[in-house]
């Protein structure tokens, strides 16, 4: 914050003889934002448009933005949103792709495929139950941009790699890609209670326990173990489709 100081003239209460008091006066910080204060004259660019999509964005999502609901937000007339992008798709797309960026940075593929598709699809749902507007978009098709490219580049080259033909590839890249987006879509709304799960967890296993034994005797023996952690589930799931999908790394043979 910025702090100004003001002299005020005052009489020292010892030898009545003028002085000086020196006052503090505390004046805030501008919020770190590209949004301009309310009543100033907006200056568009895509930033300022991201940020403002994006805060509507969390109060609704992206079947219901719409290109005029920014415009009322940001205090303009909706056809000078044109000027900086396509369409409506196109600043989903972009604000999207932004979103996936903490799944690509600093990602180094190494020399073993299998490790490179766990890391991917871990860091990738991650980033999505952390972002849950970038989540809201991706989920709705892939935003052919830096960090989707990026994310498809990695697991395609892993899985070639590994020795998969392309076609093959291809298939089982769409089925890491489905397993991590629809397990971070259908963990999100849970996600976002935050501690409010674990008392969500123990009602659901409660109603287990109030069943009939001899009717669901299944259920009755394993509720306890019913909805361990989402990553422990999620991370099971991902491990058997590696072990399944991927050919493991080729072995060294000593030949005579």
């Amino acid at each position: 914050m910025i702090i100004r100081a003001r002299e005020d003239r005052c009489v020292k209460n010892r030898g009545h003889s003028s002085g000086t008091n020196v006052r503090l006066v505390v004046k805030p910080q501008p919020v770190n934002s590209s949004l301009p204060a309310a009543g100033k004259r907006i200056r568009l660019n895509r930033e300022v448009i991201c940020e403002a999509a994006a805060k509507l964005l969390a109060e609704t999502d992206a079947a219901t933005f719409s290109v005029r609901a920014l415009g009322e937000r940001l205090g303009v007339d909706a056809t000078a949103f044109y000027r900086h992008f396509a369409d409506k798709d196109d600043l989903l797309r972009e604000l999207g792709d932004r979103s996936l960026a903490p799944a690509t940075r600093g990602f180094e593929a190494t020399d073993d495929p299998r490790d490179d598709i766990r890391r991917m699809c871990l860091g990738l749902r991650r980033t999505l139950l952390r972002n849950q507007v970038g989540l809201s978009i991706t989920s709705l098709g892939p935003t052919r941009r830096a960090n989707e490219l990026k994310i498809t580049e990695v697991l395609l080259d892993a899985l070639l790699r590994a020795g998969l033909k392309t076609e093959r590839a291809a298939i089982v890249y769409h089925v890491f890609i489905e397993y991590t987006v629809g397990s971070a879509t259908l963990d999100a709304p849970l996600a976002a209670k935050g501690a409010q799960r674990g008392a969500t967890y123990r009602r659901w296993r409660a109603d287990y326990r109030q069943l009939v034994p001899s009717e669901y005797p299944a259920i009755n023996s394993a509720y306890r173990s019913l909805y361990p952690s989402s990553d422990q589930v999620f991370e099971a799931g991902l491990g058997a489709l590696v072990e399944t999908l991927v050919p493991p790394p080729a072995t060294l043979r000593w030949v005579p």
